[in-house]
């Protein structure tokens, strides 16, 4: 039966929140579209109108969620809370927001997962109780011991030797959405061969659109000689495979100077993962577990903070598909159109796309940089060394430059 979740000041209070949020300030339908589908609310996109007012928009949604409830396909997740999470994960939210959604998730068991409550209670100082039981039945803690865990040889061996389970440095435990996330991104990710020996990387937005570095080409003449690959990887036998050959329409249909965003918009003679395109919005798990694909990579204006870890599949010196993840930190907040992170890469990484841990798209690969005293701080707070400080240009700028010259229309 559905029921209301929230108190009156509450609901007033976070609908406010939410119209702040970028996806919905912006005023675009598309950028709240991606944010209900990435947050796994696709059920609701045919009830809403999304092209209202931000306040209006965010209200309608927040009615349809608190009055749902528990969600089928996610049961761990009241519909409420499958957003709210997902809000959580974005680095541009204010303290006093994130601290907000935070404390309704407790307070309404609005996600029924025992460790993950505790983590928001850690992170945001919740000392109140729930007052709303969660629904269904809860997953079995992450830090529960089984008998073998606290007694027996192997038990007694490792209190003699003085083993720690995690490495303090670097947890190597990765969620398999990781690794899901790396296969479903890596097909839409393309080697750019210019008969100059000039090598780049690239990947799509939409299913016959390539987005790259303006500084691989020369001139747009370059454009009609320059060859693009996909699933350019090698065998297991450590074999480079040579994948699948695709020409680009002469021009540009869009570009950025090097010395301002340095991105160049290509147009293909084909579509590269044209038979695989959805009707449909699936989460990124369930297309990974249908073998599909969406035919491209969704642009994801998001806010790049200090701290934020960043995945980024490429084809270093031009070499087969390589994916460095985990361990890449960004090293200081992202500026208006440069963010910048340790990350391991190498000429012909330039125009690869830079991911967050939701394998959103966040930036484009720009380059390695000279840094500045803030991101060499903020590189030895988060690595303890320097590898290497590259270069990347935000989405967020990409896209408003994109609008300014009134071509966004063009992305899905």
């Amino acid at each position: 039966m559905p029921e209301d979740v929230l108190q009156v000041e509450e609901r007033q209070r976070l609908t406010q929140y939410l119209s702040e949020v970028y996806e919905f300030s912006s005023g675009d339908p598309r950028d709240r579209h991606s944010l209900l589908r990435t947050a796994g609310l696709t059920r609701f996109l045919g009830g809403i109108a999304l092209n209202g007012a931000p306040r209006t928009v965010a209200g309608d949604l927040m009615e349809r969620l608190e009055r749902f409830g528990e969600l089928p396909d996610r049961p761990a997740y009241h519909a409420l809370g499958s957003l709210l999470s997902y809000l959580l994960t974005l680095g541009e939210l204010p303290r006093e927001h994130a601290a907000f959604f935070a404390a309704l998730i407790v307070r309404y068991s609005l996600v029924n997962d025992p460790a993950y409550i505790s983590r928001l209670r850690a992170e945001h100082g919740i000392a109140e109780g729930a007052v709303r039981p969660p629904a269904g039945t809860s997953p079995p803690r992450a830090d529960a011991q089984t008998p073998l865990d606290q007694e027996g040889p192997v038990a007694d061996a490792i209190r003699k030797l003085g083993l720690e389970t995690v490495i303090p440095a670097e947890d190597n435990f990765l969620d398999v959405y990781l690794l899901g996330g790396a296969m479903y991104t890596a097909q839409a990710v393309c080697l750019i061969d210019v008969p100059t020996g000039a090598k780049a990387t690239g990947f799509l937005v939409g299913p016959d659109l390539v987005l790259t570095a303006r500084s691989v080409f020369g001139d747009a003449g370059e454009v009609e000689q320059a060859v693009v690959r996909f699933d350019y990887v090698s065998d297991a036998a450590g074999v480079a495979q040579p994948g699948r050959a695709f020409e680009i329409r002469p021009g540009f249909v869009c570009e950025s100077p090097i010395s301002e965003l340095d991105y160049a918009l290509l147009r293909l003679e084909g579509r590269p993962l044209g038979d695989a395109i959805l009707e449909e919005d699936l989460s990124l798990m369930e297309m990974v577990r249908r073998g599909v694909h969406r035919g491209y990579l969704e642009l994801a204006p998001r806010l790049i903070a200090e701290g934020d870890r960043v995945n980024i599949i490429q084809h270093p010196l031009g070499g087969p598909l390589k994916v460095v993840m985990t361990q890449n930190y960004v090293v200081e907040d992202m500026a208006e159109s440069s963010v910048r992170y340790v990350a391991n890469t190498m000429r012909g990484s330039a125009g690869a796309p830079v991911l967050n841990e939701r394998w959103e798209v966040v930036a484009l690969h720009h380059a390695g940089r000279p840094y500045s005293l803030a991101a060499w701080e903020g590189a030895e707070r988060l690595k303890g060394s320097i590898i290497k400080i590259n270069e990347g240009i935000p989405v967020r700028a990409i896209v408003e430059d994109l609008r300014a010259k009134g071509i966004d229309g063009i992305l899905p």
